[in-house]
């Protein structure tokens, strides 16, 4: 068992998006990998796929999801199921806070194939 404190987390902010892992690789999580993030109002994550699905729950905040050519409304309490392979984007209307977890490992892309290397893993 491994305890990783909130004082441990180290926050990555990129164009109004703040996260920080939570249990990574680096924090002793084998199998599945978990973030927390706020994004601020406005804000929006950039189009990017997942090779594993990934699980979102929404704790504050409001905005919408797309997802491949549907756009899903989101409120507190929600939880967003995004399933491997589907381009997505998070837009915060409000200031948002989330919690994200998919299996360890997993490789992000951009729409045009890029890799993204997610810095909130170390």
């Amino acid at each position: 068992m491994s305890v990783f404190r909130k004082a441990q987390n180290q926050v990555h902010s990129l164009e109004g998006n703040h996260i920080a892992g939570v249990a990574t690789p680096a924090s002793g999580a084998k199998q599945v990998e978990m973030w927390h993030g706020r994004m601020d109002a406005n804000s929006a994550t950039p189009p990017h796929s997942h090779d594993t699905e990934e699980v979102v729950l929404f704790l504050k905040g409001s905005g919408r999801a797309t997802v491949a050519d549907r756009e899903i409304p989101y409120q507190p309490g929600d939880t967003l199921i995004l399933p491997p392979g589907q381009v997505h984007q998070i837009f915060a209307e409000t200031e948002s806070e989330f919690v994200s977890a998919m299996p360890s490992g997993g490789t992000v892309k951009l729409p045009d194939g890029m890799v993204i290397d997610l810095p909130w893993r170390q």
